[in-house]
């Protein structure tokens, strides 16, 4: 493919990512946990909405077979997105429906969205496979997570405000906000299948032996390395799907912060998460996907376990300092495991053969990540009523002064529990085979260089700050001393 064509395609597959990107972002995560709160949802139900997404991954092995005998990527692909996103306008008029039948409805609109994406998603991903030069993975995924990363805060933003300020003017019905960030999120979904038809295909090699159905979709489980990883990524999104559905949930409705600020959150961890992903594209390229997953992902876990402190009831206000620093961390861990994991994956799959490998790999991990949130949506009501408690208590002359170090309850259990299963899969880690590798301390020192480097670009601390302060702030009068802020006056 010429250079030009290629530059073309990219910005194609770019601009289809930030429109599936606000799609998402309006459908999923806090909007959606939000949008089932209102409703009036159990645990259950909530934990059941979260294991859709990873439920119907299945849909990919029939995918499979379909791409294989049709062998028309783009098509697919655009055909099933359409019609799969159709049904974010019926999960839109969820509020105008009776209590349980808008519940019912909403879990089964989103469930046939996410069905049909799976569908599109196996095209893609053995399209994208094909028609992105290996060579290039990391700094072109990369850099596409950060363009959908930084339209992801934005609109998370503008969703967040809108949803408050509807709180606000019209207390009686705030679902219907909800609603209008559905109807909003199919716009851009169709704006992204009309940027996916115009995109060119690579084709696929002409077929010299038709391969049998079993022996096409059994293929990746006799490739022993292969086998490995997908042993990592199941058990690693089982230790993530336990936590991560009800992180929102949890804010809501046991901290009781407002959309407002769980979304100022969000965007803090997006933000990080936008900052770090050049830097281990960089490192991706450089050394190993396995080399950046050893660093990224125990990141991600410790501050799954630091989820499990903010229910200490001491902290008070400092609650929400802890968050940030813990939504920060995850920001820069996630960017990395999610970065290394897919190009891990690509890579391991071999060319020609990658629909196959890509959909098991899909398939196998998504079925761990279903399972999780439906222990957890089962469970919560029994830990909620359950409290495990380690303090220390000091008896002196002036008294008994006890302090809690931990306090597991509700989901701050499934935390913790998160945390241990999470060091599992990174023991699982360490079996899988990576060309290219380095040694982890190799790979921290470089870590360190580079984000070194990446401060520099920006002109020192003071080229970071002139991006959040006023110009006035930062200019230092003779006589060594801070300006006052507000008029320079002392």
């Amino acid at each position: 493919m010429a250079a030009s064509n290629l530059e073309r395609t990219f910005r194609l597959v770019l601009y289809d990512a930030l429109a599936s990107e606000a799609m998402g972002t309006l459908t999923t995560g806090v909007f959606l946990a939000g949008f089932m709160v209102q409703l009036g949802a159990s645990n259950l139900a909530i934990g059941l909405l979260a294991a859709v997404p990873f439920s119907v991954q299945f849909l990919q092995l029939p995918a499979v077979v379909l791409v294989e005998r049709i062998r028309a990527r783009r098509a697919i692909c655009a055909w099933a997105a359409a019609i799969g996103r159709s049904f974010l306008l019926a999960a839109a008029a969820a509020p105008f429906l009776g209590a349980n039948v808008a519940i019912a409805v909403l879990v089964g609109a989103v469930a046939l969205y996410q069905a049909l994406a799976a569908i599109a998603g196996c095209a893609w991903n053995s399209w994208m496979r094909d028609l992105v030069p290996e060579t290039d993975f990391g700094r072109f995924f990369g850099r596409r997570s950060t363009a959908t990363t930084a339209l992801a805060t934005a609109v998370a933003l503008l969703g967040g405000l809108l949803i408050d300020g509807w709180k606000r003017h019209v207390p009686g019905d705030p679902a219907i906000a909800y609603s209008a960030l559905f109807v909003a999120s199919a716009a851009f979904g169709f704006c992204g299948v009309w940027l996916l038809s115009i995109t060119p295909e690579q084709p696929m090699p002409p077929v010299t032996q038709r391969t049998q159905v079993f022996t096409l979709l059994i293929t990746p489980f006799r490739d022993r390395n292969f086998r490995r990883l997908m042993v990592f990524l199941s058990s690693w999104n089982f230790a993530a799907n336990l936590a991560a559905p009800f992180f929102a949930v949890y804010m809501l409705k046991t901290l009781g912060y407002a959309m407002t600020t769980i979304i100022a959150l969000t965007m803090a961890s997006q933000l990080s998460n936008i900052a770090a992903l050049g830097l281990w594209g960089n490192l991706i390229d450089r050394f190993s996907n396995k080399g950046v997953l050893q660093i990224s992902a125990p990141l991600f876990l410790v501050c799954t376990l630091g989820w499990t402190f903010t229910g200490l009831a001491w902290l008070g206000s400092a609650t929400l300092y802890l968050l940030v620093v813990i939504h920060v961390l995850m920001g820069i861990a996630t960017a990395g495991v999610a970065l290394a994991s897919g190009n891990i994956v690509m890579k391991l799959s071999p060319a020609g053969q990658a629909t196959a490998f890509l959909a098991a790999s899909s398939v196998v991990s998504a079925t761990c990540g279903a399972i999780a949130p439906i222990i957890g949506g089962l469970c919560a009501d029994f830990f909620a009523a359950r409290e495990l408690t380690l303090a220390f208590t000091w008896t002196g002359g002036v008294g008994t002064v006890t302090v809690q170090v931990l306090n597991f309850h509700s989901w701050t259990f499934f935390f913790g529990l998160a945390c241990v299963v999470g060091l599992y899969s990174l023991h699982r880690l360490s079996f899988v085979q990576e060309a290219a590798g380095t040694t982890d301390k190799l790979l921290v020192r470089d870590l360190m260089l580079e984000a070194r480097r990446s401060i520099q670009s920006l002109s020192s601390a003071a080229g970071l700050l002139r991006i959040v302060l006023p110009q006035s702030w930062l200019v230092q009068p003779r006589s060594g001393k801070p300006p006052a802020i507000g008029g320079g006056i002392e």
